[in-house]
């Protein structure tokens, strides 16, 4: 079982963007842990609806997933805007960091801070001064069969997965910390590109459904099953709920379709309302 950045260790190209942002100061407001201000809206969402993803039948084929975190080291991997300010990814991205950013362009990231993660979950949230539009916030009414569209930096490099889903299960974390939390699982279809390989680097990017509505976040997969995970609704609203971060009813992204899903994803990275995130352990 793959587990984004965590698994492939240090890629040689995300360490010459942090190496080289640093060593020419042009990784902006890195000494500082401190996000800049204003603060996320502190009205709190409406509580989490306990079912949604319940409902679901259990995922064929196996449903708990078992990963071991290793060693945290130098590595990068994706998030999105869910408020003014403030970005969400997979815990596992922004756990053990000395130092994370958003990559803004070549060479060049902006710190970030003020992580607040899910005690249960392989999920967080940080503070930047980048700013985008937040994405709209889907999910609740999950169906088997449903599109999901993935967009992030699989191995540093742009990328996306389209993809249908096939039930709920379980993820069980260990090592670095341990979480057992509720899981969506989806039976991928097509990559682009196309390529064979750990997901690596797509950790903490955003899955929307076909009307451009948020619905997970990508934590895990398995190339040998063809499987990508996300985190389970409930999940984000636990933790947008504790971050006091209200997410947004419309945002960004369009209706999405087999045909047009890749196209709209270099959109969202060009705007950067879904950006590489990069971590630096010391």
């Amino acid at each position: 079982m793959r587990l984004g950045t965590d698994t492939i260790g240090l890629i040689a190209a995300v360490v010459a963007l942090l190496i080289g942002a640093l060593t020419s100061g042009v990784f902006e407001g890195a000494g500082s842990t401190a996000g800049p201000d204003p603060r996320p809206s502190v009205r709190r969402p409406p509580p989490p609806d306990p079912t949604a993803a319940d409902r679901l039948p259990p995922a064929p084929g196996g449903q708990e997933v078992r990963i071991e975190l290793g060693a945290k080291t130098n590595s990068s991997g994706t998030a999105f805007a869910v408020a003014a300010g403030t970005w969400m990814t997979a815990r596992h991205v922004v756990d053990g960091c000395a130092r994370i950013g958003i990559v803004t362009g070549p060479r060049r990231a902006v710190a970030g801070g003020d992580v607040v993660a899910h005690e249960n979950a392989d999920l967080a949230v940080f503070r930047s001064s980048v700013r985008a539009a937040p994405v709209a916030v889907g999910g609740d009414a999950l169906t088997v069969g449903q599109a999901g569209y993935h967009f992030g930096f699989p191995r540093g490099e742009p990328g996306a997965v389209r993809s249908r889903l096939i039930g709920r299960g379980t993820m069980r974390l260990s090592g670095r910390y341990s979480t057992r939390e509720p899981i969506l699982a989806w039976a991928e279809v097509e990559r682009v590109p196309d390529r064979d390989e750990p997901l690596s680097g797509i950790s903490g990017g955003p899955v929307f459904d076909a009307a451009g509505r948020l619905v997970g976040v990508h934590v895990a997969g398995s190339v040998r099953r063809g499987r990508s995970f996300t985190t389970a609704p409930r999940s984000m609203q636990e933790l947008w709920a504790k971050a006091g971060v209200t997410p947004a009813s419309s945002g960004p992204v369009p209706a999405l379709s087999d045909a047009d899903y890749a196209r709209v994803g270099e959109r969202l990275r060009q705007d950067l309302i879904v950006a590489r995130a990069v971590c630096l352990t010391n």
